[in-house]
C-alpha cells in the first residue's frame, strides 16, 4: 500500500480534471473583491484564547498554509473557497454597519444606533464574541449595546451572547433580546435534547479533531472552523411573530420577516436606513444543508425557498448580509443572488419529489440529480457545506421518512449481525480484505470503505482492514469538494488509525443553553437520560421548586417514562427545593444527589426516591466510535 497520507494518482488526476472543467470560472474574481471590501483591521495575534490560555480560535495555524495554489491533497474548488473564508477581521460594510468575519464559524453584525449598537448574531462562544466586540470598540468606538438580535436557533448565532451583554443588562431593561416565534423551544430541541447530533458526529462534520493543514482541516464551508469556548444563552425579551413586524431601537428601524428555512424558527432583518438586508443562514456563499450530516431535523425545503423568495420584496436592498461568508453588494447583484439561491433550493426539492414519485429510493435519487449548468456554474451554489447527495436524501426523509417502501428494508438485521452473515457469504473476512486491497489500488474508494465497513462491524480490531479503510477514507477526503465531507472522511481515517479521541472535555461548554431555559424545558432534558429498562415497575411524583424564580414543576415516573408538567402536584411523594443553577447541573448530569445536597437543596418527603431516580439515569459519553464500531453501551 502506498503512503496513506499522500494523494494517489487517481486523486491527483481528478484534481487536474477539475481545474480544466468548464463549470468552474477560475477567472471570476468578484467574490474576492466582495470578501475584501471594507476591511478596517485584520488582527495579527496568533490565536483567540480562553481565560486559561487555551486556544479557541486559530489564526496562525491557518495562515501558515492558506496561500497560493491548491495542494494536491485539497480539491481546487474547496481551496478557492477556503482562501475566501480567510479574509478576516473587522469590516465596514457601509456607514453605520460593521461586521467581524473570519474570527468564528459565523459572522457578527453591528449596527449603529443614535447612542449605541445593535448586535445581530453574537457568534458561538463568549470568547470569540468578546474578541469581536473589542475589535469594534478599538477601531470604531465604544458605545453601549442597546439590543441583541438572534437571527435563528443555531448556537453559532446566539452562543456568544454573554460575551457582549450580561443577564443583568437584560433583567434591568437596558438591553433587549429579539428572536422569532418558537425560538427557545427549538433551541432546546436542537441544542439541548439532541446536543447538535452529539459531539462525535459534530466533530466529524467540522473536523474538530483534525489538525489545520493541507492533510487535515482546511475549511468547513461556512467558515474555517468551529471555535471552542463557552456557549451561553439568554432568553429573548421580544418575540417576532409569524407575521413579522417593525421595531425601533434607539432611533434605528428594523423590519423583521419571519423566515424559517435553514432553521425551523428564524427571521430576516431589513435596515431601511442602510438598505441592508440580513438573511440569517437562509442564503450564503455555498450550497445549503437541507439535511446536515451532524444530525438534525430535515428542513422544509419548500418553505425555505419561499422565505428566500419573500426577501425579494425588499426591493431597495443594496447590501445583503448573512450569518456566514461575505456580503453581496449592489441592488441588481442582490436580486440576482436571491433568485439563484431560491432556484437552487427549489430545484433540489422539485426534482427529488419528481423521482420519488417514479419510485426511486434515496440512494438512486442522490446519484441521479445534478444541477443544470446555469446553477452548477454558480460559485455560491457549489457544495462546500451542503451537498446535492445528502440534501436530496434529506428532502426524501422529510416527506417519506427513513423507510424506502421496500419490505426487504423494513426490518433489517442490526449492522453487526448483518456484517457477519454477509462476510460469511462472501468467503470470510480474509478473502474480503484481500479483494479490498486490490480495489484500493484501482481507486475504487467508495466501494472499499463500504465493504471494509462490514469487516469492521464484524471484527472492529482487524488491523489490516482498519489500515485499508483509513487509506480509502483519506483519498475520499482529499478528493471531496465539500468541506464537511472532507472533514468526515479524514476524521474517519484518524479514528481508524488512532482510535476514539481521549478525554472527556468538549471543546465548547454548552451547559448554559439548557441552564438558561425554563424549568419545564430543562426537565425535559432529564427525561431522555432515563434508562427505561431500569425504570420498569417504578412510579412516583417529585415536585421541583426553584427558589430564585418561584417556578414550580413536577415530574411523574409512569410506565418507564418521566413526564414533566408545570406546577406542583399535591400528590407528590417528594419535594426538592433548589436553585436554578443546581437544577440545571443536575439535569445535565454534572452533579448527582451529593452535589444537590452540597448546593443547599432541601429534599422533603420520601427522600430515597431521588436516589432511585439518579440510579435510573444514564450518563452519555462525550465521544463514541463512529468508524471503528467498537461495542457500545449495553451491547453484548
Amino acid at each position: 500500500m502506498t503512503d496513506p497520507d499522500q494523494p494517489t494518482t487517481c486523486t491527483k488526476q481528478a484534481h487536474r480534471a477539475a481545474c480544466r472543467d468548464p463549470v468552474f470560472d477560475w477567472e471570476d474574481r468578484r467574490d474576492f473583491e466582495f470578501a475584501s471590501r471594507g476591511l478596517l483591521h485584520r488582527p495579527e495575534d496568533p490565536a483567540i484564547t480562553d481565560a486559561g490560555g487555551g486556544v479557541v480560535w486559530h489564526h496562525e495555524a491557518f495562515e501558515d498554509f492558506l496561500h497560493g495554489d491548491a495542494p494536491e491533497t485539497v480539491h481546487p474548488s474547496l481551496w478557492r473557497h477556503a482562501l475566501l473564508n480567510n479574509y478576516r477581521g473587522l469590516f465596514k460594510v457601509t456607514d453605520g454597519v460593521y461586521q467581524v468575519r473570519g474570527e468564528s464559524l459565523a459572522n457578527v453584525t453591528f449596527v449603529e444606533t443614535d447612542t449605541g449598537y445593535i448586535v445581530i448574531d453574537p457568534l458561538t462562544t463568549v470568547e470569540t464574541a468578546a474578541y469581536a466586540l473589542n475589535l469594534l470598540y478599538e477601531h470604531v468606538g465604544e458605545r453601549p449595546i442597546m439590543a441583541v438580535v438572534y437571527s435563528h436557533t443555531h448556537s453559532d448565532h446566539f452562543g456568544g451572547v454573554k460575551g457582549v451583554i450580561s443577564d443583568e443588562d437584560v433583567s434591568s431593561g437596558r438591553v433587549r433580546v429579539i428572536a422569532s416565534d418558537g425560538f427557545s423551544e427549538w433551541v432546546l430541541k436542537e441544542q439541548g435534547l439532541a446536543a447538535e447530533g452529539m459531539a462525535s458526529r459534530n466533530s466529524y462534520m467540522y473536523g474538530e479533531n483534525l489538525p489545520p493543514g493541507p492533510t487535515g482541516i482546511v475549511d468547513t464551508g461556512l467558515g474555517q472552523a468551529i471555535e471552542g469556548g463557552e456557549v451561553t444563552f439568554i432568553e429573548p425579551t421580544d418575540i417576532i411573530g409569524t407575521q413579522g413586524g417593525r421595531l425601533t431601537i434607539d432611533g434605528i428601524d428594523l423590519d423583521f420577516m419571519y423566515a424559517p428555512g435553514e432553521a425551523p424558527s428564524g427571521m430576516h432583518c431589513y435596515i431601511p436606513k442602510h438598505r441592508t438586508l440580513h438573511v440569517a443562514d437562509n442564503c450564503y456563499m455555498c450550497l445549503h444543508n437541507v439535511y446536515t450530516i451532524r444530525g438534525a431535523f430535515p428542513r422544509d425545503a419548500m418553505q425555505w425557498a419561499d422565505s428566500v423568495a419573500r426577501s425579494l420584496q425588499y426591493e431597495e436592498t443594496e447590501i445583503l448580509l448573512s450569518g456566514h461568508n461575505w456580503p453581496v453588494f449592489g441592488r441588481s447583484e442582490v436580486r440576482t443572488f436571491l433568485g439563484q439561491q431560491r432556484d437552487g433550493i427549489r430545484y433540489m426539492h422539485d426534482q427529488t419529489l419528481r423521482l420519488m414519485s417514479h419510485g426511486y429510493v434515496p440512494s438512486e435519487i442522490a446519484e441521479a440529480i445534478e444541477f443544470p449548468p446555469s446553477l452548477a456554474r454558480l460559485w455560491h451554489l457549489r457544495g462546500y457545506y451542503g451537498a446535492l447527495k445528502h440534501n436530496v436524501r434529506g428532502i426524501y426523509a422529510y416527506y417519506l421518512g427513513w423507510y424506502d417502501g421496500n419490505p426487504a428494508t423494513l426490518d433489517p438485521l442490526p449492522p453487526r449481525e448483518l456484517a457477519r452473515k454477509t462476510l460469511a457469504y462472501m468467503g470470510g473476512v480474509d478473502a474480503v480484505v484481500a479483494r479490498a486491497r486490490d480495489d484500493l489500488e484501482r481507486g475504487d474508494y467508495r466501494w472499499v470503505v463500504h465493504v471494509l465497513d462490514q469487516v469492521l462491524w464484524a471484527e472492529p480490531d482487524h488491523g489490516e482492514a482498519r489500515a485499508l479503510a483509513a487509506a480509502a477514507h483519506t483519498q475520499l477526503g482529499y478528493g471531496a469538494e465539500n468541506a464537511t465531507w472532507r472533514n468526515a472522511y479524514l476524521s474517519a481515517a484518524q479514528e481508524l488509525r488512532n482510535g476514539v479521541p481521549a478525554g472527556t472535555k468538549n471543546p465548547r461548554t454548552l451547559r448554559d443553553v439548557t441552564k438558561g431555559m425554563s424549568v419545564l424545558l430543562a426537565l425535559n432534558a432529564l427525561s431522555i437520560r432515563l434508562n427505561g429498562s431500569k425504570a420498569v415497575g417504578s412510579g412516583f411524583v417529585i415536585n421541583w421548586n426553584v427558589g430564585e424564580t418561584g417556578e414550580a414543576c413536577h415530574s411523574e415516573l409512569t410506565n418507564a417514562v418521566l413526564i414533566n408538567r408545570d406546577g406542583a402536584d399535591p400528590r407528590a411523594d417528594a419535594t426538592v427545593d433548589l436553585s436554578r443553577s443546581a437544577l440545571g447541573r443536575f439535569v445535565l448530569g454534572e452533579i448527582g444527589l451529593a452535589g444537590l445536597e452540597e448546593s443547599g437543596a432541601r429534599i422533603s418527603g420520601e427522600a430515597g426516591l431521588l436516589s432511585d431516580l439518579v440510579a435510573m439515569l444514564d450518563h452519555f459519553p462525550l465521544w463514541f466510535p463512529v468508524a471503528t464500531h467498537g461495542m457500545k453501551f449495553g451491547e453484548a
